[in-house]
């Protein structure tokens, strides 16, 4: 008998799973101001090069340490290779390349419809069914990102120059939708630590060739402690902590109530931008934070509301 699809919405009870992507959205949010600073003294491909390889060894170490165990399935290996070369190589590749090209604020607004990506894919796949009020919390939260976004850095600023950088971006948001959309199956079988140690190794693997160039030409000797520091944070805050997390409540409430909490992440982006790096928040962006967070509500909860209707 073929296994009934999740419908997006439960467990909807707040629960660890919400209070460790909470903790997930603060941490991505302070690691874009982490990265901008130590970009100062660091190239793009070589900051993110050492930061991926030193995730993988992170990762490894706690799998170790873990007792799980390095050994997957034979007919899972090569899809787990294809899902961690498709979520760590091919996603980094586009995503410095994109922020290379655009501006901040061009890929902060692509890569905020994540959410819907990862909820038509799971749709699509028969993973989950979502409910049109999901559907309407989401693109309420797309609303407020665009209201935060067009508040940092002059606003948005499409052009032709923009546009290879404004495509890569694109591209590299579908690439970590399908990362997060084909990975529920293989969490019914591993821990979200395993899974997030052979995907990002694997995916390290393959990426490293493409930046050991850039990583060959650092000058060590220049570099300061405080760049450094925020190399090995911003791998336990962008990755390791963040992956675990994010696949935890993958695992236990679905795809799409998950990345939802991803377009949290410009809210306290703009909150740790103020504190580290002296930037200010516009009456515009606090209105956007209300909308996002409505959306939120809704995507995660609110359905209830119309589910409840609809039984009496």
């Amino acid at each position: 008998m073929r296994r009934p699809r999740t419908i997006l919405g439960a467990n909807a009870a707040f629960g660890l799973s919400d209070a460790l992507m909470l903790l997930a959205v603060v941490m991505w949010g302070i690691n874009f101001s982490l990265i901008k600073i130590a970009l100062r003294e660091l190239s793009p491909v070589g900051f993110n090069g050492l930061r991926l390889l030193l995730t993988a060894v992170i990762f490894l170490i706690l799998l170790a340490l873990s007792g799980e165990g390095f050994r997957v399935e034979k007919k899972d290996a090569w899809k787990l290779l294809l899902i961690g070369v498709a979520g760590n190589t091919l996603y980094q590749v586009l995503f410095i390349r994109g922020v290379s090209l655009t501006s901040a604020s061009n890929t902060s607004l692509i890569l905020s419809i994540s959410p819907i990506f990862v909820a038509l894919l799971s749709a699509l796949f028969g993973i989950e069914r979502i409910h049109w009020a999901a559907w309407m919390g989401i693109l309420i939260s797309f609303s407020g990102l665009y209201l935060i976004i067009t508040g940092l850095n002059g606003g948005l600023h499409f052009s032709a120059e923009s546009f290879k950088g404004d495509v890569s971006v694109f591209f590299a948001t579908i690439l970590w939708a399908l990362y997060t959309v084909l990975s529920k199956p293989f969490l019914d079988k591993l821990s979200p630590l395993k899974f997030s140690a052979v995907t990002v190794s694997l995916g390290a693997l393959f990426y490293l060739p493409l930046s050991a160039r850039d990583v060959l030409a650092i000058p060590w000797a220049r570099i300061s402690l405080k760049a450094w520091l925020f190399l090995v944070l911003s791998s336990l805050f962008g990755f390791v902590f963040g992956y675990i997390f994010w696949y935890y409540s993958v695992k236990k409430v679905g795809n799409a109530k998950t990345a939802i909490y991803s377009n949290l992440t410009p809210i306290f982006t703009a909150l740790f931008a103020v504190i580290l790096l002296g930037d200010r928040i516009t009456s515009i962006q606090a209105a956007g934070a209300a909308v996002i967070l409505t959306g939120v509500y809704l995507t995660r909860r609110g359905y209830r509301f119309f589910m409840k209707r609809r039984l009496e």
